[in-house]
């Protein structure tokens, strides 16, 4: 017979044993808690190791769903492993939590720029901007994607009104500088950098674009300096580059015995260049120029021989992208015939001209669906997503096989990836519709088939298919 002491212990057991009935509870108790989990994902993010930090966000994010900074964190952990898709969508949910939250919104831009969508990316920054307009982060950001896409009035613009509300920040200064350099502008360049660097004379980038500029004017006595310190703090590759160019420049203008060891120096820039990356032609013309005026004539002769393999197959590379392109237009124009035969014929010359040109693969993947040769669609399609995964097209037609095979599940997430690089794509809100529709799921179905209205309405299949779910939602 158990004592009272027994019992209580029993009861304290079976207790106990409840409790680790619920998870969140277990979790909680043995220190598993969010924020314990978000602990654990920065000290992995510290360390690099984005995969383990984006699994421990994932961990705590199930603790705290309602958390809108650890959607934020996780999707830039998502971004660091190139998870962009999912990246973009932990943004969303954490702008869905918190609307006006700027880490989201600048994080969102940022994975929208990884995925190629500019015009997204520009639309989030500039509702960053107007939504904080005291905080010149959307502004820098919007300044450093005109940068990219070569719009340099834009970037000028845009980057000077981010100094104005923040003037300390050298890395804005550095886009500015960068963007009066490209657009020609040397001397507000030059007074950029040279704030810079009297406020960071460490800063390697500011040095390498002022080397840059001075090698530009032929000022060797200035540009080798500059391009000595910034390969001394970040020896790079682009950093080895210039200091090449620049010591092989200034050779030509010294007296013959100082010449030798100026190549000399350029030889051992150069040298790593070559290492890395064997049929680079330009690392390869510059060191055979180094080792010819460094005396040493024999690896100047090899070196050049290798420079005119590399140029001859520079050239081969370039003349079969061109002839691939002309191809894929013209299997395309066969395809729109019917006459599959010719158009498979054809992208296959394509491909033989150039077996990186996805295009290729993704037509291909289209005659294929076309033809009723699913395998080979299928096939075709997962090459073209192997090389450019983030084409919304590409993954549209990996979602139509996949539905066409009955792999709905596959289909689609396929077509929400897609979604999610390009939103603004309504075909894809009409399929998932179909799906969400073949499921009985009239909900989702009717939001997605609203959402493809929304986007065209002047499409008469989508205001149809709203039209039929709204009148059987209503009698229903």
């Amino acid at each position: 017979m158990f004592s009272q002491h027994a019992a209580h212990c029993v009861i304290s057991l079976a207790f106990l044993l409840y409790l680790c009935l619920c998870p969140a509870i277990c979790a909680q108790s043995a220190g598993h808690t969010a924020e314990g989990f978000r602990l654990e994902a920065r000290a992995a993010a510290a360390k690099s190791q984005w995969a383990d930090a984006a699994a421990s966000y994932q961990k705590a994010i199930e603790l705290a769903p309602r958390d809108a900074s650890l959607r934020v964190e996780f999707g830039a952990a998502l971004a660091k492993i190139g998870r962009l898709t999912e990246a973009i969508a932990s943004y969303q949910e954490a702008l869905r939590l918190a609307p006006r939250n700027l880490p989201a919104e600048l994080g969102l831009a940022q994975a929208y720029r990884g995925v190629h969508n500019y015009d997204e990316t520009r639309r989030v920054l500039e509702r960053a901007r107007s939504e904080h307009p005291k905080s010149a982060a959307p502004l820098a950001a919007l300044g450093d994607l005109e940068l990219e896409l070569q719009t340099y009035n834009a970037a000028i613009g845009n980057l000077r009104a981010a100094l104005a509300l923040d003037p300390a920040n050298t890395q804005t200064r550095n886009w500015l500088a960068a963007a009066y350099k490209a657009k020609g502008d040397n001397e507000n360049a030059l007074a950029q950098l040279a704030k810079i660097l009297d406020r960071d004379p460490q800063n390697a980038l500011a040095y390498f674009l002022r080397a840059q500029i001075y090698s530009a004017q032929n000022d060797d006595a200035r540009a080798l300096p500059d391009a000595e310190k910034a390969f001394e703090l970040q020896p790079n590759p682009s950093a080895r580059l210039v200091l090449g160019k620049i010591l092989l420049h200034a050779s030509e203008n010294s007296p013959p015995e100082q010449s030798s060891s100026i190549c000399a120096k350029a030889v051992t820039a150069l040298q790593p260049l070559v290492e890395a990356k064997p049929t680079d032609s330009e690392s390869l013309f510059l060191l055979s120029r180094a080792y010819r005026c460094a005396g040493r004539a024999d690896d100047a002769q090899k070196t050049l021989a290798a420079f005119e393999a590399a140029s001859q197959n520079d050239r081969s590379v370039k003349q079969g992208q061109l002839q691939a392109k002309h191809l894929v237009d013209d299997a395309e124009t066969f395809a729109m015939k019917n006459d599959f035969p010719r158009a498979l014929a054809t992208l296959q010359e394509a491909i033989e001209k150039d077996p990186t040109f996805s295009p290729a693969y993704s037509l291909l993947a289209k005659v294929n669906f076309s033809a009723g040769n699913l395998d080979e669609a299928h096939k075709a399609i997962s090459k073209a997503l192997s090389i450019d995964p983030y084409v919304p097209d590409f993954l549209y037609v990996q979602g139509k096989i996949l539905e066409w095979e009955g792999k709905l599940d596959e289909a689609l997430a396929s077509f929400e990836r897609a979604s999610l690089v390009n939103p603004k794509e309504s075909d894809l809100y009409f399929e998932m519709g179909v799906i969400y529709q073949q499921r009985n799921d009239r909900p989702r179905a009717l939001a997605a088939y609203k959402k493809a209205a929304e986007l065209s309405p002047d499409d008469d299949d989508y205001r149809r298919a709203v039209a039929s779910l709204s009148q059987g939602a209503t009698t229903h």
